[in-house]
């Protein structure tokens, strides 16, 4: 019967449970794992709808440069005087605007760097002058020929915004060879 009553204390030794300090060692690990986990989530939520929202403003920005691009505009010197300004009639959240610009070819002179210390333009030989001129002619004939197109969406929401550019091929320009 004495071994009966120590196994049975035994037993009853074994089935005391967890300790106060070990419930609370456990709670506050899934207290930190669920403080993460959560705040992970949120920040996951708020990159997918600030990625949402970028992908509608690139797709609205490349629709409106193929527009552009399929159906040009009289390319004139007005276009560059203002960019222009309108919501889309499909989504009134946001709104575009498009900005033309002329390409611009630096001078020769600015590219070689041919002034003098003092700012004069060096002495030039004849193989240097004929670059020069081959060179204004091609600068005069691509500033006529290639204009740049940037289109900017701007969710009028958050005022996030979408650019993107291309460049536009003049059909009308009156390229002019002349004698070099």
């Amino acid at each position: 019967m004495v071994k009966r009553e120590i196994i049975t204390k035994l037993i009853m030794a074994n089935k005391s449970g967890f300790t106060l300090m070990e419930v609370m060692i456990a709670v506050s690990i899934f207290a930190i794992f669920a403080t993460v986990f959560v705040t992970g989530q949120g920040y996951n939520l708020i990159d997918s709808s600030k990625l949402k929202d970028e992908m509608i403003m690139k797709d609205l920005c490349e629709n409106k440069i193929n527009e552009i691009i399929i159906n040009p505009p009289e390319l004139r010197d007005s276009l560059t005087l203002a960019p222009e300004t309108k919501d889309f009639e499909n989504n009134k959240d946001y709104k575009y605007t498009i900005e033309y610009k002329k390409f611009f070819v630096p001078d020769m002179s600015k590219i070689k760097g041919s002034n003098d210390e003092e700012g004069k333009p060096k002495e030039e030989p004849p193989q240097e002058q004929l670059e020069k001129r081959i060179f204004k002619v091609f600068k005069d004939n691509m500033e006529k020929m290639i204009w740049q197109v940037e289109v900017t969406v701007k969710n009028k929401n958050n005022d996030s915004q979408f650019k993107l550019s291309s460049w536009l091929y003049n059909q009308n320009a009156e390229v002019q060879i002349g004698q070099f």
